[in-house]
């Protein structure tokens, strides 16, 4: 499971990485940072998936709420501060756990066990990782198994959900990284497709559940690629 750790007080971002490593290799550490504005351009150009994030409330500059509410794609989280008040806002936003300091080993256990419960529970029942998108000020939590299909515009995407578009502000490219490969794809410059959405194949055009009057083109580029992960060869 990789992690990062955002706390910008040094005693406190070394008792976790020591708790973390207690876990051995279940807990890999990405890093470490003292602020959200560094830890969100790690995320941004990171190339690998980021499943656990531990996050202090008040940090300098950007706080742990307004990190976790800006997130397109939210892994677990696990807040780690001296302040009570925020511990109802933080269940709100799906929080796996609330970790008040000084926090003992033992609390920190029970926080990463109920990581790896969520883990086995969405193994269990399928892919339960969750993106939130915004659309007029309003946040919105959806299933990434519910994507459709992605267009893109530039340096814009529109994410289909049941024939709704929500636009948001990332590349193409970069939304591909995050996604699970395993269940998208991209068939052409401007498309990344859901597998489990896919009724039939036409001419290298895609039928999609839900979406009559809609082809999605194969791109020759694409076409290979595509068809090794439709086929699951």
């Amino acid at each position: 499971m990789n992690c990062i750790i955002i706390e910008d007080d040094f005693l406190s971002q070394q008792t976790v990485i020591r708790y973390c490593k207690m876990f051995g290799e279940e807990l890999n550490i990405l890093g470490a940072f003292d602020s959200v504005e560094s830890a969100e351009e790690y995320i941004n150009n990171c190339e690998k998936r980021v499943d656990l994030i531990f996050v202090d409330v008040v940090l300098p500059g950007k706080n742990g709420i307004d990190f976790i509410s800006d997130l397109f794609i939210v892994p677990y989280i696990i807040l780690t501060t001296s302040h009570d008040s925020y511990a109802v806002k933080a269940f709100e936003m799906n929080v796996v756990d609330y970790l008040k300091k000084p926090f003992i080993y033992r609390r920190f256990f029970q926080a990463i066990h109920k990581v790896k419960k969520l883990i086995k529970m969405n193994e269990d029942k399928g892919s339960n990782e969750t993106l939130i998108l915004k659309s007029k000020g309003t946040l919105t939590r959806f299933l990434i198994k519910d994507i459709d299909y992605i267009e893109s515009y530039s340096d814009y995407i529109k994410i289909f959900i049941k024939q709704d578009a929500f636009l948001h502000l990332i590349a193409l490219r970069d939304i591909m990284k995050k996604l699970p490969s395993d269940k998208f794809v991209q068939i052409h410059r401007r498309f990344i497709v859901n597998i489990d959405k896919i009724i039939s194949i036409n001419e290298n055009k895609i039928d999609l559940d839900g979406y009559e009057d809609l082809d999605l083109p194969i791109s020759r580029a694409q076409r290979k690629i595509f068809y090794s992960h439709f086929l699951g060869e």
